[in-house]
């Protein structure tokens, strides 16, 4: 039967590339709509909650105390007071906490949500990395700033010096910016065969990575990275809490965010979810004081923080705010 053998040949045809993204697309739509509707219900809640408040804490015609979200019902000798509507006030301060409870478990949902799109992404992006790391590459060219034969990197950077991650293939007589000069000059040069160059490199490495001081019983090291963010609060049992971060850190670095490119910190906002999906934990360097016998020390940390959802809000569970001087 011909129908019967074209039917059989589409239910056996085998899974392509296309159907796989396409699903996933579809998955990632449906996701999105559920998001934003849940996003639409936590939004509810918050305004409800908000006129609850207002009526709790509104003083009464008569200028007398208003009801109160957690204060006695009863007056001094304890009778309901006469002055409020004590039913009225029970029933919100019940609808009060039930809102509570319903957002808490609304944007963990969200979070969770946003993990499973973020790692869905995530994966198309990948698609499209291997296919440029398979792609052709250009034959290698001489770089003027370096003196050597460079190659050009998956991603049309440079590939084999120092800071090429930051410099185009395609542009190579394009000036280099101070940090990177420091960089390149911080290395011996192609033509230095006598080793000087290695003593002279690490010479200024140790000398640039700090060193002690005492000044008046204050002892300090110098640390070359600009802080950008302090970590003004940590919660207990959250990831930044098992991670070891304190309130009180500075932040240097945040994986490969700095104070040059944290743009307000959306760039820490868009790290996250990408390895809470992808179940990674991230290097983060702080800066931290710390008392001591002979006074106060100045320590730079490397710690592993590992973002995931738990059971506050968010997926780091501290707080970050903008460091000044």
């Amino acid at each position: 039967n011909p129908l019967f053998e074209r039917r059989s040949a589409s239910s056996t045809s085998p899974t392509t590339p296309s159907n796989n993204m396409n699903a996933s697309s579809s998955f990632a739509d449906a996701k999105r709509k559920e998001l934003l509707a849940l996003d639409s219900k936590k939004k509810s809640l918050e305004s409800e909650a908000e006129a609850i408040v207002s009526e709790l804490t509104a003083e009464l015609p008569d200028g007398g105390d208003p009801m109160g979200i957690d204060s006695p019902l009863v007056d001094n000798e304890g009778y309901p007071r006469a002055d409020i509507d004590v039913y009225r006030a029970r029933t919100l301060r019940k609808r009060f906490h039930e809102i509570q409870n319903d957002h808490k478990a609304l944007v963990h949902k969200i979070d969770i949500g946003l993990v499973e799109i973020t790692a869905l992404t995530k994966s198309t992006e990948d698609e499209e990395e291997t296919k440029a790391r398979l792609a052709p590459k250009p034959k290698p060219k001489f770089d003027p700033h370096t003196g050597k034969w460079v190659v050009k990197s998956w991603d049309g950077s440079v590939a084999g010096v120092v800071n090429g991650e930051s410099r185009q293939f395609d542009d190579l007589s394009a000036r280099v910016s101070g940090d990177a000069v420091r960089a390149l000059s911080s290395f011996p040069s192609a033509t230095d065969r006598s080793g000087n160059g290695i003593n002279r490199a690490a010479t200024a490495a140790s000398t640039s990575t700090g060193i002690a001081r005492e000044e008046q019983n204050h002892v300090s090291f110098q640390e070359p990275i600009t802080p950008f963010a302090i970590i003004d609060e940590v919660f207990s049992n959250s990831p930044a809490h098992e991670a070891g971060l304190k309130e009180g850190d500075v932040l240097l670095r945040f994986g490969s965010v700095n104070s040059s490119n944290h743009r307000d910190f959306r760039a820490i906002a868009e790290l996250v979810p990408v390895l809470a999906g992808e179940g990674k934990s991230v290097p983060i360097t702080v800066r931290r004081k710390q008392n001591v016998e002979w006074g106060e020390v100045v320590e730079v940390k490397t710690l592993e923080l590992k973002p995931r959802p738990w059971e506050g809000r968010g997926l780091l569970g501290c707080h970050i705010n903008k460091y000044t001087e």
